[in-house]
């Protein structure tokens, strides 16, 4: 005698199967996703760095691009150079982290650089920085200075409403000259970096400990500068009978 197998039923509904239906679409969709990010990604990053040139107005200081996107070099002038490093895998994370390093006749400065869509940070910022960088910036009321700094910046925070910082730059006794030709004695002083809040503050000090400036960046965004008499003391024509201080919203 012969004996039929047992009839099989499929319990799922018309339903259950577009819902596994859709979800195994949704799955494709999402890793085809990934996959063009991840190689539009590389493909970028691996373009000359001298692309972007052609995307926006790089400032005066730029003399030279070199290098990709990813890992490139930018000459300066007076001779620095700024390099940096990063993985095009980061934006997975939502995130570009990129190591730089910038080096001079008188400087060599490296640390890390992260942006987030929330957030610009950089952390362990670390070596020396020789006053010839300030002819970096233009419109500066000093020509040329003496002192150097030791620079030792654990991190550095700006968000929407939040700011950060720890650390330290000490920099040397020497001299500065301001633009009419008139020397200007500098101590060696200390910037002590620390947040309290939402607020960056920076502490300007001589080697004796005497406060000389104190600087807050809130998360009110509001930038406010108080000069104590003391350091008043070292700006030719600033009035220094008495604590000068500034705000400014930003």
């Amino acid at each position: 005698m012969q004996l039929d197998a047992p009839e099989t039923h499929d319990a799922t509904t018309p339903k259950d199967r577009a819902r596994r239906w859709l979800k195994g679409i949704g799955t494709g969709v999402a890793l085809a996703c990934l996959t063009a990010l991840v190689f539009g990604a590389t493909l970028v990053m691996t373009m000359p760095a001298s692309v972007v040139r052609t995307l926006v107005v790089l400032p005066s200081q730029v003399e030279t691009l070199s290098g990709s996107l990813s890992r490139g070099r930018a000459g300066l002038l007076g001779g620095y150079t700024l390099d940096w490093t990063w993985s095009p895998g980061d934006l997975i994370t939502g995130r570009i982290a990129a190591g730089v390093e910038l080096q001079g006749p008188d400087t060599r400065l490296e640390g890390r650089i992260e942006a987030t869509p929330f957030a610009v940070s950089a952390h362990d910022l670390r070596g020396r920085a020789g006053a010839g960088l300030l002819a970096l910036f233009p419109r500066l009321a000093v020509e040329s200075c003496s002192p150097r700094a030791v620079v030792a910046i654990d991190s550095l925070s700006a968000g929407r409403r939040a700011f950060a910082a720890q650390g330290a730059i000490e920099t040397s006794k020497g001299v500065c000259l301001d633009r009419n030709g008139t020397e200007i004695p500098v101590p060696a002083m200390v910037m002590g970096l620390s947040t309290q809040g939402a607020d960056a503050n920076v502490v300007l000090s001589d080697d004796r400990g005497t406060t000389l400036a104190r600087l807050a960046v809130t998360g009110e965004r509001m930038l406010r500068v108080t000069v104590e008499p003391q350091g008043a003391a070292l700006v030719p024509g600033m009035p220094s009978s008495a604590p000068t201080s500034l705000a400014m919203p930003f």
